[in-house]
Protein backbone atom coordinates (compact mmCIF):
# COMPACT_ATOMS: atom_id res chain seq x y z
CA UNK A 1 0.00 0.00 0.00
CA UNK A 2 1.28 3.77 -0.78
CA UNK A 3 1.34 6.07 1.96
CA UNK A 4 -0.69 8.66 1.69
CA UNK A 5 -1.61 11.89 3.92
CA UNK A 6 -4.88 10.02 4.78
CA UNK A 7 -3.35 6.93 6.05
CA UNK A 8 -4.33 5.94 9.29
CA UNK A 9 -1.28 6.15 12.30
CA UNK A 10 -2.48 2.31 13.30
CA UNK A 11 -4.67 -0.01 11.22
CA UNK A 12 -5.06 -3.81 12.49
CA UNK A 13 -6.46 -6.49 10.87
CA UNK A 14 -8.12 -9.75 11.92
CA UNK A 15 -5.36 -10.03 15.02
CA UNK A 16 -5.82 -13.64 15.84
CA UNK A 17 -4.04 -15.63 18.81
CA UNK A 18 -4.42 -18.53 20.75
CA UNK A 19 -2.33 -20.49 23.45
CA UNK A 20 -2.43 -24.29 23.30
CA UNK A 21 -5.58 -24.82 21.48
CA UNK A 22 -7.02 -21.68 23.49
CA UNK A 23 -7.81 -18.60 20.94
CA UNK A 24 -7.98 -15.72 23.21
CA UNK A 25 -7.76 -12.79 20.65
CA UNK A 26 -10.16 -13.54 17.78
CA UNK A 27 -10.15 -11.54 14.15
CA UNK A 28 -10.13 -8.15 16.08
CA UNK A 29 -9.46 -5.38 13.73
CA UNK A 30 -9.36 -1.35 14.58
CA UNK A 31 -7.82 1.62 13.42
CA UNK A 32 -6.35 5.01 15.30
CA UNK A 33 -5.63 8.46 13.81
CA UNK A 34 -2.97 10.54 14.88
CA UNK A 35 -4.23 12.46 18.21
CA UNK A 36 -6.89 10.43 19.11
CA UNK A 37 -7.23 8.45 22.31
CA UNK A 38 -8.81 5.23 22.05
CA UNK A 39 -10.22 3.75 25.41
CA UNK A 40 -9.80 -0.06 25.60
CA UNK A 41 -11.64 -1.81 27.93
CA UNK A 42 -13.26 -5.29 29.05
CA UNK A 43 -13.35 -7.95 32.13
CA UNK A 44 -10.11 -9.47 33.01
CA UNK A 45 -9.59 -12.33 30.06
CA UNK A 46 -11.14 -10.29 27.79
CA UNK A 47 -7.60 -10.01 25.61
CA UNK A 48 -6.97 -6.46 26.23
CA UNK A 49 -3.56 -7.66 27.70
CA UNK A 50 -3.15 -9.90 24.47
CA UNK A 51 -3.74 -7.36 21.96
CA UNK A 52 -1.38 -5.19 23.56
CA UNK A 53 1.28 -7.16 23.26
CA UNK A 54 0.88 -8.21 20.09
CA UNK A 55 1.03 -4.35 19.22
CA UNK A 56 4.17 -4.24 21.45
CA UNK A 57 6.00 -6.94 19.81
CA UNK A 58 5.90 -9.12 22.89
CA UNK A 59 3.51 -11.56 21.20
CA UNK A 60 3.54 -13.05 17.68
CA UNK A 61 -0.08 -12.76 16.55
CA UNK A 62 -0.99 -16.24 14.66
CA UNK A 63 -3.12 -14.04 11.95
CA UNK A 64 -4.06 -10.86 10.77
CA UNK A 65 -1.60 -8.61 9.79
CA UNK A 66 -0.62 -4.82 11.36
CA UNK A 67 -0.58 -1.58 8.81
CA UNK A 68 1.26 1.52 10.44
CA UNK A 69 0.91 4.78 8.27
CA UNK A 70 -0.43 2.51 5.87
CA UNK A 71 2.37 0.07 5.49
CA UNK A 72 2.28 -3.51 6.71
CA UNK A 73 4.46 -4.04 9.28
CA UNK A 74 5.79 -6.76 11.28
CA UNK A 75 6.57 -6.14 14.69
CA UNK A 76 9.04 -9.62 16.14
CA UNK A 77 10.23 -7.85 19.36
CA UNK A 78 9.48 -4.43 21.97
CA UNK A 79 12.38 -2.89 20.40
CA UNK A 80 11.17 -3.21 16.77
CA UNK A 81 7.73 -2.09 17.98
CA UNK A 82 9.60 1.11 19.71
CA UNK A 83 11.70 1.80 16.33
CA UNK A 84 7.89 1.99 14.42
CA UNK A 85 6.82 4.17 17.31
CA UNK A 86 5.06 2.28 19.52
CA UNK A 87 5.99 2.65 23.00
CA UNK A 88 3.83 0.79 26.31
CA UNK A 89 3.54 2.78 29.76
CA UNK A 90 2.99 -0.26 32.09
CA UNK A 91 0.92 0.12 35.37
CA UNK A 92 3.69 -0.50 37.79
CA UNK A 93 6.02 1.93 37.45
CA UNK A 94 9.51 1.16 36.54
CA UNK A 95 11.39 4.35 37.33
CA UNK A 96 14.27 4.58 39.83
CA UNK A 97 12.65 6.78 42.86
CA UNK A 98 16.58 7.65 44.13
CA UNK A 99 17.84 9.39 40.45
CA UNK A 100 17.02 12.59 39.10
CA UNK A 101 14.20 12.97 36.77
CA UNK A 102 16.47 13.38 33.83
CA UNK A 103 18.38 10.31 35.01
CA UNK A 104 14.95 8.79 34.53
CA UNK A 105 13.43 10.00 31.73
CA UNK A 106 16.67 9.50 29.82
CA UNK A 107 17.92 5.84 31.66
CA UNK A 108 19.35 3.59 28.74
CA UNK A 109 19.45 6.53 26.22
CA UNK A 110 21.80 9.15 28.00
CA UNK A 111 23.36 11.06 25.40
CA UNK A 112 27.83 10.64 25.63
CA UNK A 113 30.63 11.83 23.76
CA UNK A 114 33.29 10.23 21.60
CA UNK A 115 35.05 8.45 24.34
CA UNK A 116 31.84 7.29 26.35
CA UNK A 117 31.54 9.99 29.12
CA UNK A 118 27.55 11.44 29.90
CA UNK A 119 27.09 14.48 28.45
CA UNK A 120 25.14 16.01 31.58
CA UNK A 121 24.43 19.43 30.15
CA UNK A 122 22.76 18.36 26.89
CA UNK A 123 21.00 15.54 28.34
CA UNK A 124 19.59 18.03 31.26
CA UNK A 125 18.69 20.46 28.61
CA UNK A 126 16.60 18.15 26.98
CA UNK A 127 14.91 17.07 29.67
CA UNK A 128 14.28 20.58 30.59
CA UNK A 129 12.87 21.12 27.12
CA UNK A 130 10.53 17.93 27.31
CA UNK A 131 8.79 19.01 30.10
CA UNK A 132 8.60 22.98 28.44
CA UNK A 133 6.71 21.23 25.90
CA UNK A 134 3.87 19.64 27.76
CA UNK A 135 3.57 22.57 30.59
CA UNK A 136 5.05 20.31 33.86
CA UNK A 137 5.94 21.59 37.13
CA UNK A 138 9.00 19.51 37.88
CA UNK A 139 12.49 20.58 37.05
CA UNK A 140 14.96 17.59 36.01
CA UNK A 141 17.32 17.80 38.77
CA UNK A 142 14.52 16.65 40.89
CA UNK A 143 14.24 12.90 42.68
CA UNK A 144 11.61 10.92 41.67
CA UNK A 145 11.06 10.09 45.41
CA UNK A 146 10.28 13.32 46.35
CA UNK A 147 7.38 13.78 43.86
CA UNK A 148 4.21 12.89 44.21
CA UNK A 149 2.46 9.40 42.51
CA UNK A 150 1.17 11.39 39.86
CA UNK A 151 3.88 13.75 39.07
CA UNK A 152 6.23 9.68 38.87
CA UNK A 153 3.22 8.82 36.32
CA UNK A 154 4.13 11.17 34.36
CA UNK A 155 7.61 10.90 34.30
CA UNK A 156 7.13 7.80 33.31
CA UNK A 157 5.00 9.15 30.17
CA UNK A 158 8.13 11.54 29.51
CA UNK A 159 10.12 8.37 29.99
CA UNK A 160 8.36 6.88 26.82
CA UNK A 161 8.26 10.33 24.70
CA UNK A 162 12.05 10.35 24.77
CA UNK A 163 12.25 7.44 22.57
CA UNK A 164 9.91 9.56 20.22
CA UNK A 165 6.80 7.34 19.72
CA UNK A 166 3.56 8.06 17.24
CA UNK A 167 1.53 5.94 19.77
CA UNK A 168 1.31 5.84 23.63
CA UNK A 169 -0.45 2.84 25.42
CA UNK A 170 -1.75 3.87 28.77
CA UNK A 171 -2.20 0.74 31.14
CA UNK A 172 -4.41 1.88 34.33
CA UNK A 173 -2.19 5.33 34.39
CA UNK A 174 -4.37 6.28 37.74
CA UNK A 175 -4.75 3.01 39.54
CA UNK A 176 -2.77 4.84 42.39
CA UNK A 177 -4.15 8.26 41.82
CA UNK A 178 -6.32 10.68 43.90
CA UNK A 179 -8.54 12.85 42.30
CA UNK A 180 -6.20 15.76 41.65
CA UNK A 181 -3.52 13.82 40.67
CA UNK A 182 -5.64 12.68 37.25
CA UNK A 183 -6.81 15.94 36.36
CA UNK A 184 -3.24 16.74 36.41
CA UNK A 185 -2.34 13.63 34.28
CA UNK A 186 -5.62 14.48 32.26
CA UNK A 187 -4.09 18.05 31.41
CA UNK A 188 -1.00 16.20 30.46
CA UNK A 189 -3.16 13.69 28.32
CA UNK A 190 -4.83 16.43 26.42
CA UNK A 191 -1.40 18.40 25.68
CA UNK A 192 -0.19 15.01 24.29
CA UNK A 193 -3.33 14.96 21.77
CA UNK A 194 -2.31 18.51 20.63
CA UNK A 195 1.29 17.09 19.75
CA UNK A 196 -0.33 14.70 17.69
CA UNK A 197 0.40 11.88 19.80
CA UNK A 198 -1.97 8.75 19.64
CA UNK A 199 -2.40 6.57 22.69
CA UNK A 200 -4.62 3.52 23.75
CA UNK A 201 -6.13 3.97 27.13
CA UNK A 202 -6.86 0.95 29.18
CA UNK A 203 -8.50 1.48 32.58
CA UNK A 204 -10.97 -0.15 34.49
CA UNK A 205 -12.59 3.29 35.63
CA UNK A 206 -15.11 3.26 33.49
CA UNK A 207 -15.75 7.06 34.41
CA UNK A 208 -12.90 8.15 33.00
CA UNK A 209 -13.32 6.47 29.66
CA UNK A 210 -15.23 9.41 29.58
CA UNK A 211 -13.63 11.84 30.10
CA UNK A 212 -10.72 11.47 28.20
CA UNK A 213 -11.11 9.09 25.26
CA UNK A 214 -12.37 9.82 21.69
CA UNK A 215 -13.67 6.18 20.91
CA UNK A 216 -13.52 3.16 23.17
CA UNK A 217 -13.39 -0.56 22.15
CA UNK A 218 -14.87 -3.27 23.78
CA UNK A 219 -13.89 -7.13 24.00
CA UNK A 220 -15.39 -9.57 25.48
CA UNK A 221 -14.28 -13.23 25.15
CA UNK A 222 -11.69 -12.13 22.97
CA UNK A 223 -13.56 -10.64 20.18
CA UNK A 224 -14.50 -7.09 19.55
CA UNK A 225 -17.94 -6.15 20.65
CA UNK A 226 -17.42 -2.80 18.90
CA UNK A 227 -16.26 1.02 19.31
CA UNK A 228 -18.34 3.49 20.27
CA UNK A 229 -17.93 7.34 19.64
CA UNK A 230 -17.73 8.18 23.62
CA UNK A 231 -21.05 10.80 23.27
CA UNK A 232 -23.09 7.47 21.79
CA UNK A 233 -22.55 5.29 24.90
CA UNK A 234 -23.36 5.70 28.92
CA UNK A 235 -21.60 3.60 31.75
CA UNK A 236 -24.53 1.44 32.25
CA UNK A 237 -24.41 0.59 28.03
CA UNK A 238 -20.89 0.05 28.49
CA UNK A 239 -20.95 -2.53 31.14
CA UNK A 240 -23.60 -4.30 29.71
CA UNK A 241 -21.22 -5.07 26.26
CA UNK A 242 -18.58 -6.10 28.77
CA UNK A 243 -20.28 -8.81 30.38
CA UNK A 244 -23.22 -9.36 28.14
CA UNK A 245 -25.84 -8.52 31.33
CA UNK A 246 -27.35 -5.67 33.15
CA UNK A 247 -25.63 -4.72 36.33
CA UNK A 248 -28.40 -3.16 38.50
CA UNK A 249 -26.44 -4.58 41.49
CA UNK A 250 -23.25 -2.67 40.22
CA UNK A 251 -25.36 0.52 41.03
CA UNK A 252 -26.41 0.96 44.03
CA UNK A 253 -27.42 -0.18 47.85
CA UNK A 254 -30.67 -0.06 49.21
CA UNK A 255 -31.14 2.70 51.54
CA UNK A 256 -32.06 1.93 55.08
CA UNK A 257 -30.48 -1.28 55.46
CA UNK A 258 -27.91 -0.39 58.51
CA UNK A 259 -29.00 -0.79 62.21
CA UNK A 260 -28.68 1.82 64.93
CA UNK A 261 -26.30 -0.43 67.08
CA UNK A 262 -22.75 0.49 67.53
CA UNK A 263 -20.07 -2.40 66.71
CA UNK A 264 -17.26 0.12 66.92
CA UNK A 265 -17.06 3.87 68.57
CA UNK A 266 -14.10 5.55 68.29
CA UNK A 267 -13.30 8.51 70.35
CA UNK A 268 -10.57 11.01 70.21
CA UNK A 269 -8.19 9.29 68.29
CA UNK A 270 -5.08 11.24 67.70
CA UNK A 271 -1.53 10.55 66.19
CA UNK A 272 -0.13 13.52 64.90
CA UNK A 273 1.20 14.34 62.41
CA UNK A 274 -1.75 12.49 60.61
CA UNK A 275 -4.99 12.72 62.64
CA UNK A 276 -6.62 14.31 65.45
CA UNK A 277 -9.40 14.29 68.06
CA UNK A 278 -11.14 11.49 65.24
CA UNK A 279 -14.49 10.63 66.61
CA UNK A 280 -16.92 8.13 64.55
CA UNK A 281 -19.23 5.60 65.60
CA UNK A 282 -20.02 2.52 62.86
CA UNK A 283 -23.36 0.56 63.37
CA UNK A 284 -24.26 -3.29 62.56
CA UNK A 285 -24.98 -3.79 58.97
CA UNK A 286 -23.44 -0.43 58.06
CA UNK A 287 -20.95 0.43 54.96
CA UNK A 288 -19.16 3.24 56.49
CA UNK A 289 -17.29 5.29 53.63
CA UNK A 290 -14.24 7.20 54.48
CA UNK A 291 -13.55 9.59 51.72
CA UNK A 292 -10.44 12.62 51.65
CA UNK A 293 -7.66 13.31 49.14
CA UNK A 294 -4.10 11.83 49.55
CA UNK A 295 -2.54 13.02 52.99
CA UNK A 296 -5.81 13.82 54.60
CA UNK A 297 -5.25 11.21 56.99
CA UNK A 298 -8.02 8.43 55.94
CA UNK A 299 -5.44 5.35 55.50
CA UNK A 300 -3.66 6.31 58.48
CA UNK A 301 -7.02 6.72 60.69
CA UNK A 302 -7.84 3.03 59.30
CA UNK A 303 -4.27 1.86 60.09
CA UNK A 304 -4.54 2.55 63.42
CA UNK A 305 -7.69 0.86 63.72
CA UNK A 306 -5.72 -2.35 62.65
CA UNK A 307 -2.94 -1.07 65.57
CA UNK A 308 -1.13 -0.88 62.35
CA UNK A 309 0.10 2.82 63.80
CA UNK A 310 0.05 3.31 67.48
CA UNK A 311 -1.87 6.15 69.08
CA UNK A 312 -0.83 8.99 70.95
CA UNK A 313 -4.12 8.91 72.61
CA UNK A 314 -7.65 7.80 71.95
CA UNK A 315 -10.47 5.05 73.05
CA UNK A 316 -12.18 2.71 71.18
CA UNK A 317 -15.39 0.49 72.17
CA UNK A 318 -16.95 -2.51 70.25
CA UNK A 319 -20.21 -3.25 71.14
CA UNK A 320 -19.82 -0.86 73.96
CA UNK A 321 -16.96 -2.33 75.80
CA UNK A 322 -13.43 -0.67 75.85
CA UNK A 323 -10.52 -2.25 73.46
CA UNK A 324 -6.75 -1.66 72.84
CA UNK A 325 -5.66 -1.87 69.14
CA UNK A 326 -2.45 -1.32 69.96
CA UNK A 327 -1.42 -3.85 67.75
CA UNK A 328 -3.05 -6.44 64.43
CA UNK A 329 -3.10 -8.80 66.73
CA UNK A 330 -5.32 -7.42 69.18
CA UNK A 331 -7.51 -6.22 66.03
CA UNK A 332 -7.60 -9.74 64.68
CA UNK A 333 -8.65 -11.16 68.66
CA UNK A 334 -11.50 -8.36 68.42
CA UNK A 335 -13.20 -9.32 65.35
CA UNK A 336 -11.24 -6.48 63.37
CA UNK A 337 -10.05 -7.64 60.27
CA UNK A 338 -8.04 -5.39 57.66
CA UNK A 339 -8.09 -5.84 53.89
CA UNK A 340 -5.29 -4.36 52.31
CA UNK A 341 -5.12 -1.83 49.41
CA UNK A 342 -2.17 -3.45 47.86
CA UNK A 343 -3.20 -7.20 47.36
CA UNK A 344 0.42 -7.93 45.93
CA UNK A 345 2.63 -6.58 48.86
CA UNK A 346 0.45 -6.31 52.22
CA UNK A 347 -2.27 -9.16 51.50
CA UNK A 348 -1.46 -12.45 49.81
CA UNK A 349 1.24 -15.04 49.23
CA UNK A 350 1.76 -14.97 45.77
CA UNK A 351 3.93 -17.40 45.51
CA UNK A 352 1.45 -20.14 47.44
CA UNK A 353 -1.37 -21.80 46.05
CA UNK A 354 -5.24 -20.67 46.08
CA UNK A 355 -5.85 -22.97 48.90
CA UNK A 356 -3.03 -21.98 51.48
CA UNK A 357 -4.07 -18.34 51.24
CA UNK A 358 -7.46 -18.88 51.78
CA UNK A 359 -7.17 -20.26 55.58
CA UNK A 360 -3.81 -18.17 56.73
CA UNK A 361 -6.09 -16.10 58.96
CA UNK A 362 -8.10 -19.69 60.46
CA UNK A 363 -5.54 -22.29 60.83
CA UNK A 364 -6.98 -22.99 63.91
CA UNK A 365 -10.20 -23.64 62.45
CA UNK A 366 -9.43 -26.15 60.19
CA UNK A 367 -6.79 -28.30 62.10
CA UNK A 368 -7.26 -30.73 65.10
CA UNK A 369 -4.94 -31.11 68.21
CA UNK A 370 -2.17 -29.13 66.23
CA UNK A 371 -2.54 -30.83 63.04
CA UNK A 372 -3.95 -29.53 59.46
CA UNK A 373 -7.06 -30.74 58.19
CA UNK A 374 -7.11 -31.59 54.37
CA UNK A 375 -10.73 -32.05 54.04
CA UNK A 376 -11.64 -29.08 56.26
CA UNK A 377 -9.46 -26.90 54.35
CA UNK A 378 -10.87 -28.12 50.45
CA UNK A 379 -14.21 -27.64 52.13
CA UNK A 380 -13.71 -24.06 53.06
CA UNK A 381 -11.80 -23.31 50.26
CA UNK A 382 -14.11 -24.47 47.69
CA UNK A 383 -17.07 -22.55 49.81
CA UNK A 384 -15.11 -19.55 48.71
CA UNK A 385 -14.16 -20.25 45.41
CA UNK A 386 -18.47 -20.93 44.65
CA UNK A 387 -19.58 -17.99 46.96
CA UNK A 388 -17.19 -15.22 45.35
CA UNK A 389 -17.07 -16.91 41.91
CA UNK A 390 -13.30 -17.39 41.51
CA UNK A 391 -12.21 -18.22 37.94
CA UNK A 392 -9.17 -20.69 38.66
CA UNK A 393 -8.08 -24.17 37.44
CA UNK A 394 -7.91 -25.44 40.59
CA UNK A 395 -6.98 -24.69 44.40
CA UNK A 396 -3.78 -25.58 43.45
CA UNK A 397 -3.23 -23.03 40.80
CA UNK A 398 -0.82 -20.24 42.30
CA UNK A 399 -2.03 -17.35 43.48
CA UNK A 400 0.34 -15.15 41.21
CA UNK A 401 -0.68 -16.48 37.74
CA UNK A 402 -4.74 -15.59 38.90
CA UNK A 403 -6.09 -12.70 36.70
CA UNK A 404 -6.08 -8.81 39.03
CA UNK A 405 -9.80 -9.69 39.77
CA UNK A 406 -9.76 -13.29 41.30
CA UNK A 407 -6.74 -12.36 43.05
CA UNK A 408 -8.76 -9.95 44.81
CA UNK A 409 -11.43 -12.62 45.35
CA UNK A 410 -8.68 -14.69 47.20
CA UNK A 411 -7.52 -11.48 49.39
CA UNK A 412 -11.78 -10.93 50.39
CA UNK A 413 -12.00 -14.69 51.32
CA UNK A 414 -9.30 -15.14 53.39
CA UNK A 415 -10.37 -11.88 55.34
CA UNK A 416 -13.92 -13.00 55.66
CA UNK A 417 -13.13 -16.65 56.80
CA UNK A 418 -12.84 -15.63 60.17
CA UNK A 419 -15.87 -14.24 60.48
CA UNK A 420 -14.83 -10.90 61.44
CA UNK A 421 -17.28 -8.49 62.80
CA UNK A 422 -15.99 -5.48 61.60
CA UNK A 423 -13.67 -5.05 58.17
CA UNK A 424 -11.86 -2.17 57.07
CA UNK A 425 -11.43 -2.02 53.34
CA UNK A 426 -9.20 -0.01 51.88
CA UNK A 427 -10.01 0.78 47.89
CA UNK A 428 -11.44 -3.18 47.82
CA UNK A 429 -11.80 -2.91 44.19
CA UNK A 430 -8.83 -1.20 42.84
CA UNK A 431 -7.20 -2.08 39.86
CA UNK A 432 -10.12 -4.62 38.97
CA UNK A 433 -12.25 -5.63 36.14
CA UNK A 434 -16.24 -4.22 36.38
CA UNK A 435 -17.42 -7.94 36.97
CA UNK A 436 -15.14 -8.66 39.45
CA UNK A 437 -16.06 -5.20 40.72
CA UNK A 438 -19.89 -6.25 40.89
CA UNK A 439 -18.98 -9.79 42.82
CA UNK A 440 -16.85 -7.90 45.36
CA UNK A 441 -20.02 -5.71 46.05
CA UNK A 442 -22.44 -8.38 46.33
CA UNK A 443 -20.18 -10.46 48.87
CA UNK A 444 -19.95 -7.05 51.13
CA UNK A 445 -23.52 -6.19 50.62
CA UNK A 446 -24.08 -10.35 51.38
CA UNK A 447 -21.95 -9.53 54.72
CA UNK A 448 -23.51 -6.78 55.88
CA UNK A 449 -27.06 -8.19 55.52
CA UNK A 450 -25.92 -10.92 58.16
CA UNK A 451 -24.73 -8.13 60.65
CA UNK A 452 -21.30 -7.35 59.92
CA UNK A 453 -19.82 -3.63 59.93
CA UNK A 454 -17.63 -2.48 57.40
CA UNK A 455 -15.44 0.49 57.08
CA UNK A 456 -14.66 1.27 53.48
CA UNK A 457 -11.94 3.42 51.42
CA UNK A 458 -11.96 3.92 47.92
CA UNK A 459 -10.45 6.03 45.45
CA UNK A 460 -13.47 6.15 43.58
CA UNK A 461 -16.19 8.83 44.97
CA UNK A 462 -19.27 7.46 43.06
CA UNK A 463 -17.84 3.82 44.50
CA UNK A 464 -18.42 5.23 48.06
CA UNK A 465 -21.79 6.66 47.02
CA UNK A 466 -23.26 3.56 45.39
CA UNK A 467 -22.09 1.49 48.02
CA UNK A 468 -22.49 3.88 51.37
CA UNK A 469 -24.64 3.89 54.22
CA UNK A 470 -22.85 6.95 55.23
CA UNK A 471 -19.89 8.96 54.40
CA UNK A 472 -17.94 11.00 56.73
CA UNK A 473 -15.10 13.37 55.56
CA UNK A 474 -11.73 13.50 56.46
CA UNK A 475 -9.61 16.65 55.81
CA UNK A 476 -5.71 18.07 56.90
CA UNK A 477 -5.79 15.27 59.77
CA UNK A 478 -9.59 16.10 61.03
CA UNK A 479 -12.72 14.45 60.26
CA UNK A 480 -14.94 17.49 58.80
CA UNK A 481 -17.95 16.51 57.37
CA UNK A 482 -20.78 13.55 57.72
CA UNK A 483 -23.44 12.38 54.63
CA UNK A 484 -26.04 10.31 55.44
CA UNK A 485 -26.97 8.85 52.41
CA UNK A 486 -30.32 10.26 51.46
CA UNK A 487 -28.03 13.43 51.43
CA UNK A 488 -25.33 12.41 49.13
CA UNK A 489 -24.51 14.34 46.54
CA UNK A 490 -20.60 14.19 44.60
CA UNK A 491 -20.18 18.26 44.48
CA UNK A 492 -20.73 18.70 47.78
CA UNK A 493 -19.00 15.57 49.17
CA UNK A 494 -15.52 16.98 46.70
CA UNK A 495 -15.74 20.23 48.11
CA UNK A 496 -15.63 19.14 51.63
CA UNK A 497 -13.08 16.55 50.60
CA UNK A 498 -11.00 20.20 49.61
CA UNK A 499 -12.35 22.66 51.51
CA UNK A 500 -10.30 23.18 54.82
CA UNK A 501 -12.60 23.10 58.20
CA UNK A 502 -11.07 23.84 61.56
CA UNK A 503 -14.02 23.09 63.70
CA UNK A 504 -15.07 19.37 62.20
CA UNK A 505 -18.06 17.89 62.25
Amino acid sequence: MVETAEAKLLEVQGATKAFYGHTVLDDVSFDLDYGEVLGLVGQNGAGKSTLVKILTGAYQPDGGRILIDGRPTELPDIRTANANGIAEVFQELSLAPNMSVADNIFIGNIPTNRIGLVKTRAFHSQARELIRRFGVSIQPHDLVQDLSIGKRQIVEILKAISKKPKLLILDEPTSSLEEDEIRILFDFIAELKKNRFSIIYISHHLSEIFRIVDRVMVLRDGRKVGIYDRNEIDTRQLIRLMINQDLDAFFGRQAGMSRNDPVLEVRNFTREPYFRNAAFTVNRSEILGLAGIVGSGKSELCQALYGVIRLDSGEAFLEGNPVRLSRPSDAKREGILFLPENRKTQGLFLNDIVRHNMIACVLQKVSRRGFLQPRKIRDLAEQFVKRLDIKLRSLEQIVRFLSGGNQQKVLVAKSIALEPRLIVAMDPTRGIDVGSKADIHRILHELTDSGMAIIMVSSELDELIHMCDRIIVMNDGRITDEFPRDQFATEKILLAMHQSNEQGV
